[in-house]
């Protein structure tokens, strides 16, 4: 079958790509020169990631894309501010090395992600803790 990048495709595919960190259909929206509904976007999305393109990853039920150009997917994701960071450390390989040979499993790619508080916002709530003692 025969797909079409379409103008929009292209677009979002831009702005996914130039992007530092996986990016939601939201920031998606603010971050492109047109302005498509987000009936658009999402159906973009949809046929970037189906085409292999994007990746996607949820973080508590929202999903946000990243290019597919990097290979797998590391994240950092803090619980209160809810920023992400990109690392690029792979401590998976060894796992998926053993997953592959224990399961027979050929595995193409893979997505990892920590929740957990980034230093900013565990200073924050210490001193909150602090003053509410």
């Amino acid at each position: 079958m025969k797909f079409r990048l379409t103008d929009l495709r292209k677009e979002i595919l831009s702005v996914i790509d130039n992007a530092k960190k996986p990016l939601n259909a939201k920031i998606v929206k603010k971050r492109l020169k047109s302005q498509p509904d987000f009936s658009s976007i999402y159906r973009s999305l949809d046929f970037l990631e189906r085409q292999r393109f994007v990746y996607s990853v949820s973080f508590s039920g929202v999903k946000y894309y990243f290019t597919s150009k990097k290979g797998n997917g590391h994240f950092l994701i803090c619980k209160e501010c809810r920023e992400i960071l990109e690392f690029k450390d792979c401590v998976a390989e060894s796992l998926q090395k053993r997953i592959q040979q224990k399961y027979n499993y050929k595995i193409s790619e893979h997505v990892l992600y920590f929740e957990g508080l980034c230093l900013e916002c565990q200073n924050y709530l210490h001193r909150k803790s602090k003053t509410m003692s």
